[in-house]
């Protein structure tokens, strides 16, 4: 008998080749080659032994990572592991980080709020806090009391108002529910403006189950996408075109981010902050 994983990871695959359309025939070892990651594995770097990893951005300015946790830590970290500083924010389930190139401030999702806080990267003192409408255009689309936010990139944009949007993945385990989907919200912060609305302008849906980890790529101008429960990662261009997408290593992958080396992190849920060079 199937076990669920089984069936999701299958339901998943199917709906990969539905979007990226039929390949040409390939023999087992292009097949295998096609489909796996390319990467050298470094290693776990996670000195420090952090609490349930659940999210993970490099910071372009201070050349260090920010980790955020289930229980509402987060801490930064050299690329080698090594602590710089941590701190208990609250009890409550952080599942993602990312930050504004142009301030330097980190944003985090909150999971069962759906909602982002902003947060000092020197002091970790929270500044704001942003509640993220359920509803769109009047439709009810993240349900209360659903998986909530598992991720969230920041897409810079000189031409917006506010510098960019926001990407933050609703978690769905199922593509049937049309009141809690599994998609990925545009979302607008006041970031310029200080006093505007959180809004959400518009949003995808890519097809796939447990997207738990973003990250968007200034060197590829693209944006990666991680399903947990398939252990798979797509890449996406800013149009939301599907460019490519491969069996993704590590071990429930709730974070992904890449630094200036190419080196890419992922910080695995069940405990472990992976470091790979992405061989591209």
């Amino acid at each position: 008998m199937c076990s669920c994983r089984n069936i999701l990871i299958s339901i998943a695959v199917i709906c990969v080749f539905l979007m990226y359309g039929c390949r040409k025939a390939l023999g087992p070892e292009e097949a295998l080659l096609s489909i796996v990651f390319p990467n050298k594995w470094i290693g776990d770097i996670d000195k420090i032994k952090f609490n349930e990893p659940s999210g993970i951005c490099w910071h372009g300015k201070r050349g260090t990572l920010f980790v955020v946790g289930d229980e509402g830590d987060i801490c930064e970290i050299t690329t080698k592991g090594s602590l710089v500083k941590q701190k208990h924010i609250r009890d409550a389930d952080f599942e993602g980080v990312t930050y504004d190139p142009s301030s330097g401030l980190l944003y985090v999702a909150e999971e069962e709020a759906e909602s982002i806080v902003e947060i000092d990267p020197e002091t970790f003192e929270v500044l704001r806090e942003f509640s993220v409408p359920r509803k769109f255009h009047g439709k009810m689309l993240m349900a209360k009391g659903g998986e909530g936010f598992e991720a969230i990139t920041f897409v810079p944009d000189e031409n917006h108002k506010e510098g960019g949007l926001f990407y933050v993945a609703n978690q769905a385990f199922t593509l049937s529910n049309e009141k809690d989907i599994s998609a990925l919200f545009q979302v607008e912060l006041p970031l310029r403006s200080k006093n505007g609305q959180v809004k959400i302008m518009g949003y995808i849906e890519p097809g796939v189950i447990d997207m738990a980890g973003l990250h968007y790529n200034r060197a590829t101008d693209t944006i990666f996408v991680v399903s947990d429960a398939t252990n798979t990662i797509f890449e996406y261009s800013r149009e939301h075109d599907l460019l490519s997408f491969y069996a993704f290593p590590g071990d429930n992958q709730e974070g992904i981010t890449v630094d200036n080396d190419g080196n890419i992190y992922i910080a695995q849920d069940t405990g472990g902050i992976i470091k790979l060079k992405w061989l591209r």
